[in-house]
Formats: C-alpha cells, sequence, structure tokens
C-alpha cells in the first residue's frame, strides 16, 4: 500500500454488515437443483470468436451471445466471474427499464409481462468446457418476500446493476455468489439454490450486506464535508484458490479477499478525492467480510483514494515476487465511451502501468481464471448492443509488476 494512494483501516464507515436472512421457499416437484443441474438444462448456443476479432491489443478469443441477447437494448451484460478454471463463467446483467416503470418481457429469461415497478437482474451461466461449442441459460435474481407480502407473492426481482460478481468457496455451505449493489453494499446468493422456476431458473437471494449510508452521511456532515458514500459498482474475490466444485476464492493457504471499487467519470472530483479501492478480509468459514472483535462489520483492510477514473472491474493476482507490498498485482479495466477501446491498469494503487486500448469498446468486469496462478489469463465482457463479446484477456508481460 502505498501513501498517500492508500489508508490502513479502520474504516467503519465502509464496514458491509449482514441483514436479515432471507428464506427461499420450499423446492417444488423437480428435485433439479443447484449448479450441476442447470449445467444439463442450457438452452442457448453462444458463437466463438477466434482471436483477433474482437477488438483490443491484450484480448484473445472469446464468444457472442445468440442474436436475440447480442441486440437487446433492454438487457446489459455487465459482471463476470469464473468458476472451474474458466470452463464455467457466469455473466451479470441488468434490465433497463422502457419508460418510467419500463416493461418486463426479456430476452430467454421470463416470460411474464405487463408493466414493472422495478428493474430486474439475471446472470447467465455459461457452459465453455467446449470453447467450439458454448452454450448457456438466463438465471433470474429474486428476493424471497416476507410475510405478509410472501402469502401474495413469493419472489420478487432484485433491481440492482450487478456491475461485479465474485464466486467465493467457503467452510459453512457450497459456493456463496457476491453481487453488488451499488448504492447499498453487495447481495449474497448460494449456487446450491439454483432451481428452476414456472417462468425459468431462477437464483433467491440469501442475505444483503449493507455498508452504514446515515451513519456514513452523518458523519460527513459533522465533519463539514458534502456526504461522499461509497459506490459499489464492481467486486471481485481474490487469494487463495479457487475450488474444482464450482467456487471461487478461497480454499487457499491464505484467507481470500474481496476487492470492491467505484466507477466515475474522468474529472468527476468528489470530497473524497477520485474513484476509490477498497481490500476486505473474507471469513473462510461464511465467505463473507470478517469483522474484527467489538466491530459491528466487516471493515475493509485498506482504502485506496485517488484510483483511475472509469474503472469498470478490478482482478488481483499474485506477483510473483512483486507488486504491492502484499507480493499482489492488480488488474483494472478502464472503459473509454462507445468508440474507443477500453484501457488496462497493472500496478498496485499508485502505481499503475497503463495500456491504452487494450480491451474492446464498452468493457465491463474482469476475473481470474486462477485467481493463485501468476500468469493467469482473465475473463471480461463488454456491454454495447451489436458489440457484446466475452473474452480472455492476456496481461501484458511489461506490465506485471
Amino acid at each position: 500500500m502505498t501513501a498517500p494512494h492508500g489508508a490502513a483501516g479502520p474504516h467503519p464507515l465502509h464496514a458491509l454488515r449482514s441483514g436479515r436472512p432471507r428464506r427461499a421457499p420450499a423446492p417444488g416437484g423437480s428435485p433439479a437443483r443447484g449448479l450441476d443441474a442447470l449445467l444439463a438444462d442450457l438452452d442457448t448456443g453462444a458463437v466463438p470468436v477466434p482471436t483477433g476479432r474482437v477488438p483490443g491489443t491484450a484480448v484473445r478469443e472469446g464468444f457472442s451471445w445468440a442474436a436475440h441477447d447480442a441486440d437487446d437494448a433492454r438487457w446489459y451484460p455487465q459482471g463476470v466471474a469464473c468458476l472451474r478454471g474458466g470452463a464455467v463463467l457466469l455473466v451479470g446483467w441488468y434490465e433497463k427499464p422502457a419508460g418510467l416503470l419500463g416493461r418486463s418481457s426479456s430476452s430467454g429469461s421470463s416470460s411474464r409481462s405487463g408493466r414493472r415497478w422495478l428493474p430486474r437482474s439475471r446472470v447467465s451461466v455459461v457452459d465453455r468446457s467446449d470453447p467450439t461449442r458454448p452454450r448457456y441459460r438466463h438465471v433470474e435474481l429474486v428476493v424471497p418476500h416476507r410475510r405478509p407480502l410472501a402469502w401474495v407473492r413469493a419472489l420478487g426481482p432484485v433491481p440492482v446493476h450487478a456491475g461485479g460478481l465474485a464466486v467465493v468457496d467457503r467452510a459453512e455451505g457450497g459456493p456463496l455468489l457476491l453481487v453488488a449493489d451499488t448504492l447499498a453494499g453487495l447481495r449474497t446468493f448460494a449456487l446450491d439454490d439454483l432451481a428452476p422456476g414456472p417462468d425459468g431458473w431462477v437464483l433467491p437471494q440469501r442475505a444483503s450486506l449493507r455498508a452504514p449510508l446515515l451513519r456514513g452521511a452523518l458523519a460527513d456532515l459533522r465533519a463539514r464535508r458534502r456526504p461522499n458514500p461509497l459506490r459499489f459498482s464492481f467486486v471481485g474475490a481474490a487469494a487463495g484458490g479457487r475450488g474444482g466444485g464450482g467456487g471461487g476464492a478461497g480454499g487457499g493457504g491464505s484467507d481470500p479477499e474481496l476487492v470492491v471499487g467505484e466507477y466515475r467519470r474522468a474529472g468527476d472530483r468528489r470530497p473524497d478525492g477520485p474513484p476509490r479501492l477498497l481490500r476486505y478480509r473474507l471469513d473462510p468459514r461464511t465467505g463473507l467480510p470478517a469483522a474484527a472483535p467489538g466491530a459491528r462489520g466487516g471493515e475493509p483492510l485498506e482504502v485506496h483514494v485517488g484510483q483511475p477514473p472509469r474503472m469498470q472491474g478490478a482482478a488481483l493476482l499474485p506477483s510473483g515476487g512483486g507488486g504491492d507490498e502484499d507480493g499482489v498485482t492488480w488488474v483494472l479495466s478502464a472503459s473509454a465511451g462507445h468508440e474507443r477501446c477500453g484501457d488496462l491498469h497493472v500496478g498496485s494503487p499508485g502505481a499503475w502501468t497503463t495500456h491504452r486500448g487494450a480491451l474492446p469498446p464498452g468493457c465491463e468486469d474482469l476475473d481470474p481464471e486462477d485467481p493463485g496462478d501468476p500468469a493467469s489469463h482473465l475473463w471480461g465482457a463488454s456491454e454495447h448492443p451489436g458489440r457484446r463479446w466475452v473474452y480472455r484477456v492476456e496481461v501484458p508481460v511489461g506490465g506485471r509488476s
């Protein structure tokens, strides 16, 4: 960590506290549940794309979506998570409402019609164990309603941007999916809860991890600062290795970690400076941010201010002897608009090597195939209709610390 760009804890205003757990509805007649059951029930073919067909100097091969998803102006891909060494990918999407309330029709996700009060989010589960024949299926993220609303409707939409995904192995239960909730914190889902529903597969929310927004705003006002809450734009898991059963960070010699970052446009100078990057330690037992004794939530290990603008995703890799003081190489994606290729920042907070034009226009999140391998490839996604790819990224050798 390099001053003045980072500061060690405590950081109670960025602590993440778990909300009251949600109880998923009892499974229906189908016994098929979990990731493996879903992988056996994929319904859409993707289009392989060879190296050289996706813009960006660091981009290698990948795939594009089926035509109805590649051109859909209502749903936008965002977060990415790798499982099983990149043989399985998760890609998060958010729904862009049409008009004030929006319409609910989606491409392959749900057949329900009519107007919606809340937009939805979904995750595409992609099987690319055979890279020449990738297949996928959309899964709607849902939240189990509490009574009395649950008596009328058991499940509701999860209205998040899904700008980042992280899959974490944990000792208690199967792999946990963390989804960025821009204004509030994180939503948590268990991949073992994947289940078919009346309108397609769904993944019910287990709980939410909330930042103390009101307490943070009051602290800023007492210090005569304009309130500047953290935006949870993207999230990624790191360290500890990735389990073969379907999980993400965890299972190695050190506790897994979580990196959170915020997107801001160039020139957006707020009281706390340009965008921030935060690093949390995860409890290997629960897969959630670890809380110190007496703390009210999981506080970040570090808060780095003054980071590059337009950040869209972050991946942490062991540096093999270089990197920051913890031996970690950070890799950031940064978008540059609809027409220009995006950038790749490699190094550590305050000591970046920038590779211009390394990623396609509309680049989003990043996640490594193997977070324990210093030479791991990353996977990313681009969002603009007609120019949507999911692609492998080779981190430039000269950019590794």
